[in-house]
């Protein structure tokens, strides 16, 4: 397939190739060709791990303490260490942006938009808006995922309104499935949905047994080749364990029983909660075309098609709801730190959905009620109210430590100790600087009361053998423990769905 793109002529690949290096050029600026510090992403903590761990891949060091994430997206970096040293992912970065379209507009295609309407699409939630546009550029792990998780995608999907597959295809499918745990482990159950949805296509071909059973054996022979290859770095780095940052971010977790307000904040309205941003709907209304559409393909169109746009719309439901649920995802660091990257491959499949929601409805008015259900939903709104001193609350407000500076008050380690025990600052509750006070925003379970918050060396004991992730451990001024100025619970209420205007 990379020969292929690379011997098209004036294709849509050219197109956004040009496209993703405006923006390149928009983000790194000329001198970033020559000095690295230029880089404004250089310093920054995954990016610093990124190249860690490529260059000690380049040289042949497989000591577990120079790596930190799976090593896909480092290897992919690790050739270009000592070619290109200040940029060391910009070849990987663009190589798997246009294999992401590759696999996008074979999805597209099988729902009925051709190349250029797709690569318009594709362009449109992936470059156009700066804030998309950046995660592509800077270095992230969801890089290679999307990528994979679109070649998977596209290979499984297009079988549904065309052939059988051919063998190409099911090889394609295979390695980009098993390739997916070692680039990002959890998006490997999105991938599996690709490969359920391919398998069913090849079941499903009108084709003699023996074809049928040619093209499973080439889908499961490249996907063990794949996995067996990229197992070998990972058992001499990891060995049969998962990485130090998995068991860092499973110490996150995710929280269901808040999925509701997890979504509210992240995607409506945040300000009433941590003090301030936006929600990702305000960014990006269309998305609520997009989910609209997403229904609207599972309810008409032909049987084969409708199949196809289930498993789309359940691996983007599974997905949606495990980044909303993960604790450590938040308004905060949606567009502060670009955590909006978790969203980078779902963004084109709402785009094209949302094109196809305007077009199918033009035609089928009635189907336009698809997006009924998700106005009606916008309409309900989660705010915080006032809280007497023993009722639960998922808000605290505190007087503000002297010197404080948003960062350094936001990663410090600090404690908040209730009636039910202890909550972790970042764990179990994040800390916010306001201009003139301090929220504490409860992320896993509520403040039971008699609550205490501290925040000095005192508690270092308890840190005593704990892996911070390469953060130093930082500690705010005194006096403490401090007890709540205010405290905050959660109503439902309803009213106009504001996140759309």
């Amino acid at each position: 397939m990379i020969r292929r793109l690379a011997s098209a002529p004036a294709t849509p690949f050219a197109a956004l190739a040009v496209g993703w290096l405006l923006t390149w050029l928009r983000v790194a600026t000329p001198a970033a060709l020559h000095d690295p510090s230029v880089l404004y992403w250089r310093g920054w903590q995954d990016q610093s791990l990124y190249v860690r761990s490529a260059t000690a891949l380049a040289r042949g060091d497989f000591a577990a303490s120079e790596h930190w994430y799976p090593l896909l997206y480092p290897l992919l970096g690790t050739p270009f260490v000592g070619l290109w040293p200040s940029q060391p992912f910009f070849i990987a970065n663009l190589a798997c942006y246009l294999l992401a379209f590759a696999g996008f507009q074979r999805v597209a295609a099988a729902f009925g938009v051709r190349r250029w309407p797709a690569a318009a699409i594709f362009a449109a939630t992936t470059l156009v808006q700066f804030v998309f546009a950046k995660p592509w550029i800077e270095p992230w792990t969801t890089t290679a995922s999307a990528a994979l998780l679109w070649l998977a995608f596209g290979m499984a999907t297009h079988p549904w309104t065309e052939a059988m597959p051919k063998r190409r295809e099911a090889a394609i499918l295979g390695i980009a499935v098993a390739l997916t745990p070692f680039a990002r482990p959890g998006d490997a159950p999105i991938a599996l949905i690709a490969a359920g949805l391919g398998l069913a296509a090849m079941l499903r071909a009108p084709c003699t047994p023996p074809p049928r059973r040619g093209v499973v054996l080439t889908a499961f022979l490249a996907g063990a080749g794949a996995f067996a290859l990229a197992a070998i770095p990972w058992l001499l780095v990891y060995g049969p364990g998962p990485s130090p940052y998995m068991l860092f971010s499973a110490r996150y977790g995710f929280n269901f029983a808040w999925l509701g307000w997890k979504a509210y904040v992240i995607l409506v309205d945040p300000h009433a909660w941590f003090g301030g941003g936006t929600g990702l709907l305000k960014v990006a209304p269309w998305l609520i075309l997009g989910a609209a559409g997403l229904v609207q393909a599972c309810l008409t169109g032909p049987r084969d098609r409708r199949a196809a746009a289930i498993a789309l719309a359940v691996a983007a439901a599974l997905y949606t709801s495990l980044m909303l649920a993960y604790v450590d995802l938040l308004p905060t660091g949606l567009w502060r730190y670009n955590n909006v990257h978790y969203f980078k491959w779902l963004l084109p499949l709402f785009g094209l959905f949302a094109v196809r929601f305007v077009i199918v409805g033009a035609r089928r008015p009635a189907t336009l009620a698809s997006i009924v259900p998700f106005l009606l939903l916008l309409c309900v709104k989660i705010v915080p109210v006032p809280v007497d001193a023993d009722d639960p609350a998922r808000l605290l407000i505190f007087s503000q430590p002297r010197g404080s500076v948003w960062s350094d008050l936001y990663f410090a380690t600090a404690w908040i100790t209730d009636a039910h025990g202890e909550q972790r600052n970042s764990f179990d509750y994040h800390q916010i600087l306001d201009p003139a006070e301090v929220r504490a925003v409860a992320l896993r379970r509520p403040f039971a009361g008699d609550e205490r918050w501290i925040g000095d060396e005192r508690i270092a004991a308890q840190l005593a053998g704990t892996d911070t992730g390469g953060y130093a451990p930082l500690y705010l001024t005194g006096p403490w423990p401090r007890a709540p100025l205010r405290r905050y619970g959660a109503r439902v209420t309803l009213g106009w769905p504001s996140a759309l205007f």
